[in-house]
């Protein structure tokens, strides 16, 4: 840690690592991106860490480098020691290093948290102990293999180095390879590399000294390590302040980078919006307090105040702002500056950029739509027009700034007295109020780009006909199923008393909120909305049940979400009954059935029944439209075109291209 501060606040002060200064605290850290090509940088990796560079990071950590071709999991992930890597590595670093930003490559090996779907080979860990998530049991490494990792470590870091890069970091946190050797939990060796801390540390200290011999003493040298796992029988913050005090030890380590978890937590180190702000930031200055080197924390860090909460009594010394730098790469410029208004805030969502990447895809942001696209040429405007948009959810708030910032005229019409949609609902849910966030960014960019929004405007047929602009959006969303109808059980058109008083929606009862003391969800939704209402529930006091036709509930959420959405049902004492669904809703109780069998019982005292059973295309003004004879295009974008997310609708509304919608 550094002790130097500022009454102005520390996060744009100058920061001296080794031999190389960062003009500022902020920094990117390493996450995967699947923009590489057989393992090589290619121009949209290239594009993407310069729009961070240029945006105004003191120091990017690439991430995440495959060290061994024995553990290299992807041809969509780099291999740092590839024998024609060179090339694109210093095209890299040319390109981060014309806006003064400081390039590390994390120097990375998954050990047990990989996968073998791709090289068909096992997996190499310490010991052989399945990881939760992956539930591969690995092949324990023998002595040799342990030297050809360490060995590994140091070509990997060679290579980026000789190519120009800035230096290295060695990653030893979050479950990964080198963490899993210094995990009790993990670790059930009984060679000179398990045991007690010091045998444990064994491997990590050889790879250190290794990565500095091959690289020489200028380039810098960082460790990523954990403050805790946040597992009983993990790496503990006692033994966490010891390592740290060894690296420092060791006269190698130039900087700690401070993390936590481990894949019994998945994902904690990138933890949803429901995580508290600067999650780890306790725990990173408790190990900064251990030593005399930089530290560096990151996770859930989203904004000028969270960042310079964390450097104030400079205990930390930079601070990992990777997600918002992924939302908007321009944040340090546009904190240094003053604008913080105008920065796009990351939502938390993982929806976009964890979720991609886990559905095997490219790194994507569910609010930035330009990320791993940064080579894509703008649109070409030829004409300007006059645009109505109709709907001032997500899609029609981006929509019209997408449109204005164009150079087009737009005005936008909302039926409510506010604008959102239905995030305006959502982010009444503590653990989803973020989701807010990016409405009321755009609704202030609108603001800022002059665009007439008028609210309490309902749009009737006459009034969209007769006004005179050239293109009409329409951004009118979708409407909840009323009918309790599933796909698993094709041939019931309707639940029978569906139509009872007692039986609403997601959004009524956020809207009106929940009636008696005990309530009954029901989900066949791929949106969260069930879960949400559920949660919300049982948090305020509500005896809640779910009841859904999956095997588990919120299928939704996907990897990157499920197991934090489950710990907080818990939390909420929700009710879970998985494969059944409703037979019959009487007036006080519920007759449920089986998915997988033909069993039915009653669920009895309902108080309130929750239909969470997806929505349907808002179609209604498109629909009179065409019937009236409309010549003037019309462009759907969002939930009224099909409801799905709301990455999705955001980028429906950030593509649009009226060249190409409105052509001939």
């Amino acid at each position: 840690m550094t002790r130097a501060a500022t009454d102005a606040g520390r996060l744009f002060t100058p920061l001296r690592i080794g031999a190389h200064v960062l003009p500022n605290r902020i920094v990117n850290t390493p996450h995967q991106t699947h923009l590489a090509h057989g393992g090589r940088v290619t121009p949209e990796q290239i594009a993407y860490y310069e729009a961070r560079a240029a945006g105004g990071a003191g120091m990017i950590v690439t991430g995440s480098w495959a060290v061994w071709r024995r553990t290299w999991t992807t041809p969509l992930v780099n291999l740092a020691a590839a024998p024609d890597a060179h090339a694109g590595h210093v095209a890299l670093a040319e390109a981060v290093h014309r806006h003064g930003t400081v390039l590390v490559g994390q120097l990375h090996d998954g050990g047990r948290q990989g996968s073998s779907a791709w090289q068909r080979l096992p997996l190499l860990a310490p010991s052989a102990i399945a990881d939760p998530v992956v539930r591969e049991i690995p092949k324990e490494l023998e002595h040799d293999e342990i030297q050809e990792m360490i060995a590994a470590h140091a070509s990997a870091a060679a290579a980026l180095c000789d190519a120009g890069w800035d230096g290295v970091e060695v990653f030893a946190a979050q479950g990964y390879a080198l963490a899993q050797f210094l995990s009790p939990q993990v670790n059930r060796r009984h060679d000179e590399y398990g045991g007690g801390l010091e045998a444990r540390m064994r491997v990590v200290l050889d790879v250190v000294a290794a990565v500095r011999d091959a690289v020489g003493r200028g380039p810098l040298l960082g460790v990523r390590m954990n403050a805790t796992d946040l597992v009983e029988g993990g790496l503990d913050v006692e033994d966490a302040c010891e390592v740290a005090r060894r690296l420092q030890g060791s006269g190698a380590v130039d900087y700690l980078s401070v993390s936590a978890g481990s894949n019994e937590l998945y994902p904690s180190w990138i933890a949803d919006m429901a995580a508290p702000r600067a999650t780890f930031a306790e725990a990173a200055a408790t190990v900064s307090d251990a030593v005399d080197l930089p530290v560096l924390v990151a996770t859930r860090i989203r904004d000028r105040s969270d960042a310079e909460r964390v450097l104030s009594d400079g205990r930390i010394d930079m601070v990992g702002m990777t997600r918002a730098l992924i939302a908007d790469p321009d944040l340090p410029r546009k904190l240094r500056s003053g604008q913080d208004a105008a920065v796009r805030p990351c939502i938390g969502c993982n929806q976009g950029c964890l979720g991609s990447l886990l559905a095997g895809g490219a790194l994507r942001c569910t609010v930035n739509v330009a990320v791993g696209r940064e080579t894509l040429p703008p649109p070409v405007v030829r004409r300007r027009r006059r645009v109505l948009v109709v709907g001032a959810g997500p899609a029609g708030l981006q929509a019209a700034v997408t449109l204005a910032e164009q150079g087009h005229e737009v005005t936008v019409w909302e039926r409510a007295d506010r604008p959102g949609g239905q995030v305006s609902w959502a982010r009444l849910v503590p653990t989803r109020a973020e989701l807010g966030s990016i409405v009321d960014h755009l609704a202030q960019r609108v603001r800022d780009l002059g665009i007439d929004l008028v609210t309490g405007r309902d749009a009737r047929i006459d009034d969209v006909m007769a006004c005179d602009a050239d293109v009409v959006v329409l951004a009118t969303g979708s409407v909840p199923d009323r009918t309790g109808f599933t796909s698993a059980l094709p041939a019931v058109a309707a639940v029978p008393g569906h139509d009872r008083p007692h039986v609403r929606s997601a959004v009524d009862v956020l809207a009106a909120g929940p009636r008696g003391v005990r309530a009954v969800v029901v989900d066949d939704d791929p949106h969260g909305q069930a879960t949400t209402v559920a949660e919300h529930l049982g948090a305020l006091g509500i005896e809640t049940h779910l009841v859904t036709r999956s095997i588990h509930a919120g299928s939704w959420a996907g990897p990157a979400n499920l197991e934090p959405l489950h710990r907080r049902l818990a939390a909420a004492r929700v009710r879970l009954h998985t494969s059944t669904w409703v037979q019959r809703i009487d007036e006080d109780h519920l007759v449920l059935r089986g998915v997988f069998d033909a069993r039915t019982w009653r669920l009895d005292d309902v108080d309130d029944v929750v239909l969470a059973t997806g929505n349907h295309a808002d179609t209604s003004l498109y629909e009179a439209l065409r019937a009236a004879g409309e010549s003037r295009p019309v462009i759907r974008l969002g939930d009224c075109l099909a409801p799905r997310r709301l990455d999705h609708a955001i980028w429906d509304a950030a593509t649009i291209d009226l060249e190409v919608s409105c052509a001939p």
